[in-house]
C-alpha cells in the first residue's frame, strides 16, 4: 500500500502525533510519503490522508493567497481521485481553531467534504459530532481510532525532587500546572481568576507555554497581579524540558471552553500526571480508557468548588505509579489504521490496494 499524508513526519517538532502514527505504519511494511503537490501530480498513491486541511491550507494572512491555495488543493484532490486515490480525513477537532478567513473556511470545507472517501475520528463522541455537523459523512466509511500516547518519545529521567527544585517550588507546596500553547479557547485567564479566588493553602499555579496573542498574555498577567503563588512562563517549552514540568506537578488542569480530543491531556498522562478536564467531547471516553483515578471530570464552568475538590483528589486519591495506557499503544492503532485503509480501497472496486 502506498500512502501520501499531509502532514506525515515534518510536524514532529511541534506535535509528534503524525510522526508516531506513520512511523509505526512504516514498520508494518506500508509505504508512507510526505505530501507535496508535485508528488501527488506525478505519482500514484492508494491513499491521500489529510489532517487539519482547513486550518493548514488557509493559514496565509492574505485572503486571495489563501483562496488560491484552497483551489489548488481541491484540484489536486480531484486529480488524485480520477487516478483512483482514496481521500481520507482524520477529524481532530469539532471545529477548526483560530481561522483567519472563516467564510473562506466554510466554503473550502464544504467542497472538501464532498471529495472525502472515508474519515477517522478519535472517539465515539467525535464521530457523532462530525456526522451531526456534516450529515454527508454518515454515508461514507467512518472509523473510530483513538489517539495514541506519548510515552518514550520525550526525555523522561528527571526525579520529582530535581524537577521541583528546577522550577523553584518550595518543599511544602503542591503544584497545579497548565502547560501548552495558550490560545483564547483554552480559558487560561479564567483559571487564574478562579485559582486566586480560591487561594488554596500550600498550592502554586504555574502557567507555561507560548502565547497566541500579546493581549492574551497581558490579560493573564493582570489577573495574576503580584501573587507569588501564580508563576507565568510565556515561552515555548522545549521537548527536553517537558519532564521538568510534569514531574513537578501534582495536578495538570486543562480548563478548555471547547474540547473534543486533547493531545495535551494524553501528553500529561504519558508523564503519569493526573488531569482535571471538562466533561466535554471525548474526555469521558478518555477517563473510561485510563481510569477515574487519573482523569477527573467537571461539568459546566470551572469554579472554586470544582477546583478545591480536584486539588484534594490530586493529593489524597490513591493511584498506581503509572497511568494504564495499554489501550493507546501505537502498534495496535497503526494496524487498525492500515486495516481501515484496506477496507476503503476494496469498498467500491472490490480490488485491494497495491501491496
Amino acid at each position: 500500500m502506498k500512502i501520501i499524508a499531509w502532514p506525515a513526519f515534518k510536524t514532529k517538532y511541534k506535535n509528534p502525533y503524525n510522526w508516531l502514527l506513520y512511523s509505526h505504519i512504516l514498520e508494518q511494511g506500508v509505504i508512507v510519503e510526505e505530501f507535496t503537490f508535485s508528488k501527488l501530480f506525478r505519482q500514484h498513491y492508494d491513499i491521500f490522508h489529510l489532517h487539519w486541511p482547513t486550518e493548514t491550507i488557509l493559514r496565509h494572512p492574505k485572503s486571495v493567497v489563501a483562496l488560491l491555495r484552497a483551489i489548488t488543493l481541491l484540484l489536486a484532490i480531484n486529480w488524485a481521485k480520477v487516478r483512483g486515490t482514496k481521500i481520507i480525513w482524520t477529524i481532530h477537532d469539532e471545529y477548526p481553531h483560530s481561522l483567519l478567513h472563516p467564510q473562506l473556511a466554510d466554503w473550502f470545507q464544504s467542497k472538501f467534504i464532498k471529495q472525502v472517501d472515508g474519515c477517522i475520528s478519535h472517539s465515539k463522541m467525535g464521530k457523532e459530532l462530525a456526522e451531526k455537523t456534516f450529515p454527508s459523512l454518515q454515508y461514507i466509511p467512518h472509523s473510530v481510532i483513538i489517539h495514541g500516547h506519548y510515552r518514550q518519545i520525550y526525555p523522561n529521567k528527571i526525579t520529582r525532587e530535581a524537577a521541583r527544585s528546577n522550577l523553584d517550588i518550595p518543599p511544602n507546596y503542591h503544584l497545579l500546572l497548565f502547560l501548552g500553547y495558550i490560545d483564547y479557547y483554552k480559558n487560561v485567564p479564567h483559571l487564574v481568576q478562579v485559582f486566586r479566588e480560591l487561594d488554596p493553602a500550600a498550592w502554586i499555579l504555574l502557567i507555561a507555554g507560548k502565547i497566541e496573542a500579546p493581549e492574551l498574555g497581558t490579560q493573564i498577567s493582570n489577573l495574576a497581579g503580584n501573587d507569588s503563588k501564580v508563576k507565568l512562563r510565556f515561552s515555548f517549552i522545549p521537548d527536553e524540558q517537558l519532564q521538568i514540568y510534569f514531574h513537578a506537578a501534582d495536578l495538570v488542569v486543562l480548563p478548555f471552553q471547547e474540547i473534543l480530543n486533547s493531545g495535551s491531556a494524553i501528553l500529561a498522562l504519558s508523564f503519569d500526571s493526573p488531569i482535571l478536564v471538562p466533561d466535554k467531547g471525548s474526555m469521558k471516553e478518555l477517563q473510561e480508557l485510563v481510569g477515574v483515578e487519573w482523569v477527573k471530570l467537571y461539568s459546566g464552568e470551572l469554579t472554586t468548588e470544582v477546583l478545591a475538590t480536584a486539588l484534594d483528589w490530586a493529593i489524597q486519591g490513591e493511584r498506581s505509579l503509572q497511568a494504564n495506557l495499554e489501550n493507546l499503544e501505537w502498534q495496535v492503532l497503526a494496524k487498525k489504521t492500515i486495516q481501515y485503509f484496506e477496507n476503503i480501497c476494496t469498498k467500491k472496486n472490490h480490488s485491494k490496494c497495491s501491496l
